[in-house]
């Protein structure tokens, strides 16, 4: 990763004047754009009045015609006699299926931020051999019919070969690990958190995993299992490539992974790749949301260490290095980033169908949404809204947290050395190479007001002083991932398989109900082990075929996580009848 630093002594010297002029051109700048305020105020006037003449009444927004809009998407279904149904609405396979998932949550697959080689001390993955044994007698038509390879000793890839291998294959992915569980917090659980309960009375199953993703892993090789049952021989070939270390950045899994599979097929060389994600939500009674997410936030730690020089507490300078670290959190907890929403933002997909089909949202802010393609003051209230809801913010900006801090020793020496950490996660339209500035830019108010040197990756921007000096170290660096297709025959198959998987088989169990599924592109602020996987396709999508609750999704990494199995089920009707719609109506695609 680049980073824009002064390349010679003078730049490092000349640092403050240059910063003098940069502000001067601003200045000037601005002065030309006021040459342009006329016409840009003409223009939003002609753009607002544009998006009222296109807009109906509020109760009506839904015919807006400067954007597509969130349209039911035509359901796609296959020909071979399917056992979807029997996924749905079979008592023993249901009950088989909680076996399945509960006995995979119980063998606990915790992993650390940081992690051993595999090779080097293989004992302390333990209890994944555990789950593989596991996993080998739950599934063994799996286990006999595909090929099963370990990678890095704990990866597991599994290929079904097609019929056809001029195709590029279907990549499915998942995760073994799962978050530790503090000790602490285990009186809290209403469950033991690795005793896989399911409690029928509220048809969930509990424990840590089971809905992060340990259910998604079963589901998948449910999926597969059910179709080798059936006598479905593919004619494109089925990838599963499961990670072992997801929860820890995926450094010793899906990132031996990936080459290993791009080895094999090459740039580009696979046909669609789902991850775990997001699934359906709720957006009003009956009316269902699925959001594949087609994007993912960038990241990046940077580690910052104030060196300075020890003594005697009794005779303390103005400021300790701890003190310096403590002015330094406070300026960049004081500037958060600000909203950059755009309407190419994947989370623009979801609040289409909120303004379309929910009646929660207040009916300006409905017709705000459906206006915002076309005026930027309707984009500006959109992104005020946004960033006004601290469940979405984060989703159209760029993130900052303290995480890490450590520094001094003994009550009466002063600290020679404080550090503390700052993770970013950064917004689609900015770059590693924006946020780290921005922190350099602070640190280096910092190091000028309270003259110390500064540097960044062992670059001097500042000279060391007599009172020591700031350094940034950017660890971690990686660029927003590309956005995908959100239309296209890929996208189409997809979406279509989620509209029939719903309209036609897990609503039809109730159909008194009316209830509406509506398929359209979604961001959350994480990132998944599809990072490592980039040049393989430009279809990646990070989504579970299930509907989501609330407290599902609050105690995902918490207390009491957990996962109703109906939506288990329809997960793995969704990953079975995708398969099979693959195979039939992307025959014609490469």
């Amino acid at each position: 990763m680049a980073i824009h630093l002064p390349v010679d002594r003078k730049a490092f010297n000349d640092y403050e004047a240059q910063s003098r002029v940069n502000h001067r051109k601003k200045r000037e700048n601005v002065r030309r754009l006021f040459t342009f305020i006329g016409f840009l105020a003409f223009s939003s006037v002609i753009c607002c009045n544009l998006a009222r003449i296109y807009a109906v009444s509020q109760n009506e927004v839904l015919d807006f015609s400067t954007s597509e809009g969130c349209k039911k998407t035509a359901a796609v279904s296959p020909s071979f006699d399917s056992s979807v149904d029997t996924i749905l609405s079979d008592p023993l396979y249901k009950e088989l299926s909680i076996e399945r998932l509960s006995g995979a949550v119980q063998i606990s697959t915790e992993v650390q931020d940081k992690n051993p080689d595999p090779l080097e001390d293989p004992a302390f993955y333990a209890n994944f051999v555990t789950l593989h044994k596991y996993l080998e007698s739950t599934f063994p038509l799996v286990h006999k019919k595909l090929n099963l390879e370990k990678v890095n000793k704990f990866g597991l890839l599994y290929t079904w070969e097609g019929k056809a291998p001029e195709l590029k294959p279907i990549l499915f992915m998942s995760h073994q690990d799962v978050v530790p569980v503090n000790k602490n917090t285990w009186d809290s659980w209403k469950f033991p958190p690795f005793s896989g309960y399911y409690e029928p009375e509220t048809d969930l199953l509990w424990g840590r995993g089971s809905n992060d993703c340990k259910n998604l892993l079963i589901a998948q090789l449910e999926a597969l299992e059910k179709l080798l049952e059936d006598g479905f021989v593919p004619d494109r070939t089925i990838l599963l490539s499961v990670g072992f270390d997801e929860e820890a950045s995926g450094i010793w899994g899906a990132q031996f992974l990936s080459p290993y599979i791009h080895e094999r097929y090459g740039d580009d060389g696979i046909f669609i790749i789902l991850d775990e994600g997001a699934g359906a939500i709720a957006i009003d009674e009956n009316v269902y949301v699925a959001t594949p997410v087609n994007g993912e936030k960038g990241y990046v730690d940077v580690e910052v260490s104030i060196a300075g020089h020890g003594g005697h507490s009794s005779i303390p300078p103005e400021h300790t290095t701890i003190g310096i670290a403590a002015e330094l959190i406070t300026l960049l907890e004081a500037n958060p980033f600000g909203s950059a929403f755009s309407v190419d933002n994947p989370i623009y997909g979801t609040l289409q169908c909120l303004a379309e089909h929910s009646t929660q949202l207040p009916p300006k802010l409905r017709k705000q949404i459906m206006r915002a393609p076309l005026c930027k003051k309707s984009r500006k209230a959109v992104s005020d809204f946004l960033f006004s809801q601290p469940m979405l913010r984060d989703l159209v900006r760029s993130t900052q947290a303290v995480d890490i801090i450590n520094g001094g020793v003994k009550a009466n020496a002063l600290p020679e050395d404080t550090s503390f950490l700052v993770n970013h996660r950064i917004n689609l339209q900015s770059s590693v190479n924006e946020t780290v500035e921005r922190d350099i830019a602070y640190a280096f108010q910092i190091a000028d007001k309270h003259h110390y040197g500064l540097s960044v990756n062992g670059v001097v921007l500042k000279e060391e002083t007599e009172l020591g000096i700031i350094n940034l170290d950017v660890v971690n660096p990686l660029e927003p991932a590309p956005i995908s297709p959100n239309e296209g025959p890929v996208w189409d198959l997809m979406a279509g398989t989620i509209q029939d998987v719903f309209d036609n088989h897990v609503f039809t169990k109730t159909p008194e109900l009316k209830q509406e599924m509506y398929v359209t592109t979604g961001l959350f602020s994480g990132n998944t082990d599809t990072k490592y996987y980039w040049n393989l396709t430009k279809n990646i999508y990070r989504f579970i075929g299930s509907i989501m609750s609330p407290d599902m999704i609050h105690t995902v990494h918490s207390v009491n996580e957990h996962i109703d199995m109906e939506g288990h089920l329809s997960a793995i009707a969704f990953v079975y009848e995708f398969i099979l719609n693959v195979n039939e109506h992307g025959a014609g695609l490469p």
